[in-house]
């Protein structure tokens, strides 16, 4: 039994396949990057900031809660310049309830991004408290 037109179709279809389909790219809008040891000494520590996203989407940074979106990014804009000002780059430590919204998440994280800091620590994320 002569099979080598079924390898030919096989591997005509199979090229075919190949040039059609196509590669779905990374998403990579946002950039962030996970904090690194440079090994390089400073005299000005600056504490990482620490966010907290609660189940009613309030979010509280450095143990104040924000009134309102103005007030987060206004917040995240200062630690930013502080952080700029010393040298330093900018750490968030972001911790949120398991019950918060997505969109809430995203809206913080997009915040973030708005202001220029990439460096975000996602701690665990807590049930409840």
């Amino acid at each position: 039994m002569d099979i080598s037109s079924l390898i030919d179709v096989s591997f005509l279809l199979l090229i075919y396949f190949l040039v059609t389909s196509t590669l779905e790219p990374r998403e990579s809008d946002l950039s962030m990057e996970m904090p690194t040891d440079s090994g390089k000494a400073s005299s000005i520590q600056i504490d990482p900031l620490k966010i907290r996203l609660t189940a009613a989407g309030q979010i509280s940074i450095a143990d104040q809660i924000m009134a309102d979106d103005a007030q987060v990014e206004a917040e995240l804009d200062r630690y930013k310049q502080l952080t700029d000002a010393t040298n330093k780059k900018p750490l968030v430590i972001v911790s949120s309830d398991d019950e918060a919204k997505q969109q809430r998440f995203i809206d913080l994280m997009n915040g973030l991004a708005k202001v220029g800091i990439t460096t975000i620590t996602l701690s665990g994320f807590e049930k409840g408290k």
